[in-house]
Protein backbone atom coordinates (compact mmCIF):
# COMPACT_ATOMS: atom_id res chain seq x y z
CA UNK A 1 0.00 0.00 0.00
CA UNK A 2 0.97 3.83 -0.84
CA UNK A 3 0.03 6.90 -1.87
CA UNK A 4 -1.58 5.35 -4.76
CA UNK A 5 -4.58 3.83 -2.78
CA UNK A 6 -5.99 7.22 -2.84
CA UNK A 7 -6.51 7.61 -5.85
CA UNK A 8 -10.25 6.47 -6.25
CA UNK A 9 -11.13 9.20 -4.19
CA UNK A 10 -9.15 11.99 -5.23
CA UNK A 11 -10.92 11.29 -8.84
CA UNK A 12 -13.90 12.25 -6.96
CA UNK A 13 -13.03 15.41 -6.10
CA UNK A 14 -15.03 18.20 -7.23
CA UNK A 15 -12.65 21.46 -7.14
CA UNK A 16 -8.77 22.09 -7.95
CA UNK A 17 -7.56 23.62 -5.08
CA UNK A 18 -9.08 21.39 -2.98
CA UNK A 19 -7.51 18.40 -4.46
CA UNK A 20 -3.95 20.16 -4.81
CA UNK A 21 -4.60 20.78 -0.75
CA UNK A 22 -4.77 17.18 -0.31
CA UNK A 23 -2.75 15.36 -2.67
CA UNK A 24 0.29 18.03 -1.99
CA UNK A 25 0.16 19.41 1.41
CA UNK A 26 -1.86 16.41 3.35
CA UNK A 27 -0.41 13.29 1.98
CA UNK A 28 3.19 14.02 2.40
CA UNK A 29 2.14 14.77 5.90
CA UNK A 30 0.71 11.12 6.36
CA UNK A 31 3.65 8.58 8.51
CA UNK A 32 4.66 5.52 5.85
CA UNK A 33 2.96 3.36 8.65
CA UNK A 34 -0.94 4.63 7.56
CA UNK A 35 -0.03 2.07 4.65
CA UNK A 36 1.25 -0.74 6.25
CA UNK A 37 -0.55 -0.76 9.84
CA UNK A 38 -4.35 -2.72 10.44
CA UNK A 39 -7.16 -0.41 11.35
CA UNK A 40 -6.77 -1.68 15.03
CA UNK A 41 -4.06 -2.64 17.63
CA UNK A 42 -6.07 -4.94 19.21
CA UNK A 43 -8.04 -6.25 16.24
CA UNK A 44 -11.31 -6.31 18.22
CA UNK A 45 -12.64 -3.26 16.49
CA UNK A 46 -13.08 -3.40 12.65
CA UNK A 47 -13.87 -5.76 10.14
CA UNK A 48 -11.44 -8.46 8.35
CA UNK A 49 -11.01 -6.15 5.06
CA UNK A 50 -9.30 -3.73 8.12
CA UNK A 51 -7.08 -6.51 10.00
CA UNK A 52 -3.48 -7.14 8.71
CA UNK A 53 -1.08 -5.36 6.84
CA UNK A 54 -2.58 -2.47 5.16
CA UNK A 55 -5.76 -2.43 7.14
CA UNK A 56 -6.01 1.25 8.13
CA UNK A 57 -5.64 2.55 4.57
CA UNK A 58 -8.32 -0.10 3.29
CA UNK A 59 -10.47 1.32 6.39
CA UNK A 60 -9.98 4.62 5.60
CA UNK A 61 -11.23 4.03 1.90
CA UNK A 62 -14.18 2.34 3.11
CA UNK A 63 -15.32 5.31 4.57
CA UNK A 64 -14.99 7.41 1.39
CA UNK A 65 -16.46 4.72 -0.38
CA UNK A 66 -19.26 4.80 1.93
CA UNK A 67 -19.28 8.86 2.15
CA UNK A 68 -19.54 9.15 -1.49
CA UNK A 69 -21.98 6.81 -1.53
CA UNK A 70 -23.81 8.89 0.25
CA UNK A 71 -23.01 11.81 -2.22
CA UNK A 72 -24.76 10.24 -4.64
CA UNK A 73 -28.01 10.37 -2.81
CA UNK A 74 -29.74 13.30 -3.99
CA UNK A 75 -31.12 14.33 -0.72
CA UNK A 76 -27.70 13.93 0.94
CA UNK A 77 -25.94 15.49 -1.68
CA UNK A 78 -28.15 18.51 -1.61
CA UNK A 79 -27.24 18.87 2.26
CA UNK A 80 -23.48 20.02 1.07
CA UNK A 81 -21.79 22.29 -1.62
CA UNK A 82 -19.55 21.10 -4.03
CA UNK A 83 -16.51 23.03 -1.80
CA UNK A 84 -18.11 21.09 1.24
CA UNK A 85 -18.35 17.96 -0.09
CA UNK A 86 -14.36 17.79 -1.24
CA UNK A 87 -13.50 19.16 2.11
CA UNK A 88 -15.53 16.16 3.99
CA UNK A 89 -13.43 13.78 1.56
CA UNK A 90 -10.37 15.15 3.42
CA UNK A 91 -11.41 15.06 6.42
CA UNK A 92 -12.16 11.29 6.00
CA UNK A 93 -8.88 10.43 4.46
CA UNK A 94 -6.81 12.19 7.39
CA UNK A 95 -9.29 10.94 10.41
CA UNK A 96 -6.81 8.17 11.17
CA UNK A 97 -3.80 9.82 9.79
CA UNK A 98 -1.93 9.99 12.93
CA UNK A 99 -3.67 6.32 14.56
CA UNK A 100 -0.78 6.15 16.40
CA UNK A 101 0.92 9.24 15.97
CA UNK A 102 3.88 10.39 14.21
CA UNK A 103 6.10 8.02 12.80
CA UNK A 104 8.62 8.12 15.44
CA UNK A 105 5.50 7.60 17.86
CA UNK A 106 5.04 4.35 15.82
CA UNK A 107 8.39 2.97 15.94
CA UNK A 108 8.53 3.51 19.90
CA UNK A 109 4.16 1.92 19.91
CA UNK A 110 2.36 0.36 17.70
CA UNK A 111 -1.20 1.09 20.03
CA UNK A 112 -4.09 3.69 18.97
CA UNK A 113 -3.45 6.97 20.24
CA UNK A 114 -6.52 8.34 22.37
CA UNK A 115 -5.50 11.67 21.22
CA UNK A 116 -5.15 10.74 17.40
CA UNK A 117 -8.46 12.48 16.01
CA UNK A 118 -6.70 15.75 17.60
CA UNK A 119 -3.04 14.81 16.47
CA UNK A 120 -4.55 14.49 12.64
CA UNK A 121 -6.85 17.87 12.96
CA UNK A 122 -3.74 19.73 14.12
CA UNK A 123 -1.72 18.27 11.21
CA UNK A 124 -4.87 19.67 8.15
CA UNK A 125 -4.60 22.73 10.20
CA UNK A 126 -0.81 23.22 9.68
CA UNK A 127 -1.20 22.64 5.72
CA UNK A 128 -0.98 26.17 3.19
CA UNK A 129 -3.65 26.55 0.79
CA UNK A 130 -7.22 26.65 2.11
CA UNK A 131 -8.78 29.45 4.19
CA UNK A 132 -8.84 29.17 7.83
CA UNK A 133 -12.21 28.54 7.84
CA UNK A 134 -12.00 25.72 5.25
CA UNK A 135 -9.52 24.24 7.41
CA UNK A 136 -10.88 24.34 10.11
CA UNK A 137 -14.28 22.51 8.77
CA UNK A 138 -12.10 19.59 7.79
CA UNK A 139 -10.03 20.16 11.43
CA UNK A 140 -13.44 19.98 13.24
CA UNK A 141 -15.02 17.04 11.28
CA UNK A 142 -11.93 15.26 12.24
CA UNK A 143 -11.84 16.07 15.82
CA UNK A 144 -15.10 14.33 16.84
CA UNK A 145 -15.06 11.51 14.36
CA UNK A 146 -15.35 9.22 17.56
CA UNK A 147 -18.78 10.39 18.53
CA UNK A 148 -19.77 8.93 21.63
CA UNK A 149 -16.28 7.12 22.33
CA UNK A 150 -14.99 10.26 22.89
CA UNK A 151 -13.36 9.28 26.83
CA UNK A 152 -11.33 6.41 28.04
CA UNK A 153 -10.58 5.78 31.41
CA UNK A 154 -7.04 5.07 31.01
CA UNK A 155 -6.63 8.84 29.41
CA UNK A 156 -8.39 10.78 32.35
CA UNK A 157 -7.03 14.00 30.43
CA UNK A 158 -8.09 13.67 27.31
CA UNK A 159 -12.09 14.48 26.24
CA UNK A 160 -12.87 14.53 22.42
CA UNK A 161 -15.49 16.69 20.88
CA UNK A 162 -18.60 14.91 20.23
CA UNK A 163 -20.04 15.55 16.50
CA UNK A 164 -22.71 18.55 16.30
CA UNK A 165 -23.08 20.08 12.96
CA UNK A 166 -23.97 18.07 9.75
CA UNK A 167 -20.16 17.93 8.61
CA UNK A 168 -19.01 16.17 11.77
CA UNK A 169 -22.22 13.66 11.84
CA UNK A 170 -21.59 12.63 8.11
CA UNK A 171 -17.85 12.00 8.91
CA UNK A 172 -18.73 10.16 12.21
CA UNK A 173 -21.27 8.15 10.47
CA UNK A 174 -18.89 7.04 7.46
CA UNK A 175 -16.18 6.26 10.02
CA UNK A 176 -18.87 4.03 12.11
CA UNK A 177 -20.39 2.06 9.03
CA UNK A 178 -16.53 1.39 7.94
CA UNK A 179 -16.03 -0.59 11.30
CA UNK A 180 -19.13 -2.27 11.86
CA UNK A 181 -17.60 -5.64 11.83
CA UNK A 182 -20.79 -7.06 9.88
CA UNK A 183 -20.08 -4.91 6.60
CA UNK A 184 -17.66 -6.02 4.38
CA UNK A 185 -16.24 -3.91 1.60
CA UNK A 186 -14.09 -5.73 -1.18
CA UNK A 187 -10.48 -4.77 -2.05
CA UNK A 188 -9.35 -6.74 -5.47
CA UNK A 189 -6.79 -4.45 -7.91
CA UNK A 190 -3.12 -4.95 -7.19
CA UNK A 191 -2.21 -2.18 -5.10
CA UNK A 192 -5.57 -2.41 -2.42
CA UNK A 193 -5.32 -6.38 -1.48
CA UNK A 194 -7.55 -7.93 0.70
CA UNK A 195 -5.50 -9.18 3.90
CA UNK A 196 -4.93 -13.05 4.27
CA UNK A 197 -7.22 -14.92 6.39
CA UNK A 198 -5.90 -15.24 9.46
CA UNK A 199 -5.70 -18.84 11.04
CA UNK A 200 -7.62 -20.00 13.86
CA UNK A 201 -5.35 -18.87 16.84
CA UNK A 202 -6.34 -21.87 18.91
CA UNK A 203 -4.62 -24.26 16.35
CA UNK A 204 -1.39 -21.26 15.13
CA UNK A 205 1.87 -22.86 16.14
CA UNK A 206 4.96 -20.73 16.60
CA UNK A 207 7.02 -21.04 13.43
CA UNK A 208 10.56 -19.76 15.41
CA UNK A 209 12.23 -19.37 18.69
CA UNK A 210 12.18 -21.32 22.12
CA UNK A 211 9.00 -22.23 21.45
CA UNK A 212 9.13 -23.42 17.74
CA UNK A 213 6.74 -26.04 17.49
CA UNK A 214 4.23 -24.70 20.22
CA UNK A 215 0.47 -23.19 19.84
CA UNK A 216 -0.02 -19.78 21.15
CA UNK A 217 -2.53 -20.79 23.32
CA UNK A 218 -0.44 -23.38 25.22
CA UNK A 219 2.77 -21.07 25.49
CA UNK A 220 0.33 -18.41 26.75
CA UNK A 221 -0.44 -20.88 29.65
CA UNK A 222 3.26 -22.12 30.07
CA UNK A 223 5.14 -19.23 29.88
CA UNK A 224 3.47 -16.00 29.74
CA UNK A 225 5.85 -13.76 30.19
CA UNK A 226 6.87 -14.57 26.54
CA UNK A 227 3.50 -13.81 24.93
CA UNK A 228 4.13 -10.35 27.03
CA UNK A 229 7.76 -9.87 25.34
CA UNK A 230 6.07 -10.95 21.49
CA UNK A 231 3.19 -8.71 22.07
CA UNK A 232 5.78 -5.42 22.27
CA UNK A 233 8.26 -6.61 20.03
CA UNK A 234 6.68 -8.87 17.15
CA UNK A 235 5.10 -6.96 14.07
CA UNK A 236 4.74 -9.28 11.23
CA UNK A 237 1.55 -10.41 10.24
CA UNK A 238 -0.53 -12.86 10.99
CA UNK A 239 1.77 -12.85 14.35
CA UNK A 240 0.69 -9.39 15.23
CA UNK A 241 -3.15 -10.49 15.20
CA UNK A 242 -3.38 -13.74 16.67
CA UNK A 243 -1.00 -11.93 19.84
CA UNK A 244 -3.26 -9.41 20.33
CA UNK A 245 -6.49 -11.81 20.12
CA UNK A 246 -4.85 -13.49 23.32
Amino acid sequence: MNEKCFEEIIKTFENDDIKDFFVNGCVPRIPSYFYSAPASSSGRYHSKFALGDGGLARHTLALCRIMNHLFSIESVNSLFTSRERDLMRIAGMMHDSRKSGSQEDYEHSKWTRFDHPLLAANVVREVEGLSEAEKELIATAIESHMGAWNTDKRYPGIELPKPENKYQILVHACDYLASRKDIEILFDNEDIRHHEETPDVNTWKLPFGKHKGETLVDVKGSDPGYIQWAKENANSEPFRTLVNQL
